[in-house]
């Protein structure tokens, strides 16, 4: 791959961007993962005129009537996008060590914009090739993990259904996902998770999102009745009025309780009684607390199979046959009998 380098100066990019002809947050782009320490020191790099690595462009789509084309930014995105917010001085950029560009004297804001950014150019690659860069290059502090990949490869239906799930209010009043979760797509990874055990049953880890992703990148058919389900799930839910402070808000619980209860309401067709289910699973993730992973019982089970390799299949089994066992009242030899079969 040939790739030639080159220089724009940051005026140039501001405006490209504002003119949509350079497109800053393709979608084989992550997350913002830069934090207000982070602006503040590269600001502070560009005023004082140090050099900062290189940003790597790739061509866009070309209108063949009028010749206009846009790029794609492939690498660089907290870069640009911070000199944007800078500029046009955006209320979400909180400057703690750097002045504001309005307030610099005329020479410093001439300087800003007459600054050159190092630019290398890879012109027109495919897709594929612009991933493949993408993943290369940012194999340091925040290397790739495989959600940011698959986000990178996959922008269809499916995705951008999990997206609307992993939005659901029940996720940001209960605090399910912390700041780093959001920032390295883990309520992206977390809806695509529950989203494919309803539809295909527990899978180990996120071996499955590759197939689904790519299998519904198009249309996502029943995307519908996949939202009425897990509507009714958090409905149920929000009915039961956990304590913030339940087991059931901790992800690995919380993926186990809407897989399992979907199930149970939806496709048995039980009618579960929020007060009921609500003394049972407190009564039994009581236990769980009080438990050692040593304990052969059934909170002891349950409680090993959240904390070691929760993610792998047998755990997620083992896990929603307990959950689903404690719920509906299940005599515990009975639940025995189930994991016996299941996982053996």
């Amino acid at each position: 791959m040939k790739t030639a380098p080159t220089n724009k100066k940051i005026r140039e990019i501001i405006t490209l961007v504002k003119e949509g002809k350079l497109v800053p947050r393709p979608e084989f782009q992550r997350r913002l993962v830069w934090t207000r320490e982070d602006k503040n020191h590269f600001l502070d790099s560009v005023l004082k005129g140090y050099p900062f690595p290189e940003i790597y462009l790739a061509d866009g789509e070309v209108d063949l009537e009028t010749g206009q084309g846009t790029q794609l930014l492939v690498d660089g995105l907290q870069r640009v996008n911070t000199m944007i917010q800078y500029f046009f001085a955006d209320p979400e950029l909180k400057l703690t060590t750097v002045p504001n560009y309005r307030d610099l004297p005329d020479g410093k804001k001439q300087a800003f914009l007459q600054y050159d950014v190092a630019v290398r150019d890879l012109g027109a690659v495919t897709r594929d090739q612009i991933v493949e860069v993408f993943r290369r290059i940012n194999a340091t502090n925040y290397a790739l993990n495989d959600i940011e990949v698959n986000n990178a490869v996959y922008a269809g239906a499916f995705k951008q259904f999990a997206e609307q799930v992993a939005s659901n209010p029940i996720f940001s009043d209960h605090k399910i996902f912390t700041s780093r979760d959001l920032k390295r797509m883990g309520d992206l990874r977390f809806a695509l998770s529950v989203i494919i055990g309803i539809l295909g049953g527990y899978t180990n880890r996120d071996d499955a999102f590759e197939a689904f992703l790519d299998k519904y990148n198009d249309d996502f058919e029943c995307a519908e009745p996949v939202r009425q389900r897990l509507d009714s799930v958090f409905d149920f839910l929000n009915e039961c009025g956990f304590d913030d402070r339940s087991r059931i808000w901790r992800k690995a619980d919380l993926y186990t309780a809407v897989i399992e209860l979907d199930r149970i309401i939806n496709l048995e067709r039980i009618r579960l009684q929020p007060s009921e289910a609500v003394e049972r699973l407190t009564e039994f993730f009581e236990t769980i607390d009080s438990s050692s992973v040593d304990s052969s019982d059934l909170s002891g089970m349950y409680y090993k199979a959240a904390l070691q390799a929760s993610n792998d299949r047998v755990n997620r089994v083992r896990r929603g046959i307990i959950f689903a066992g404690v719920v509906k009242g299940i005599d515990e030899s009975q639940i025995r009998v189930e994991l016996s079969s299941a996982v053996g």
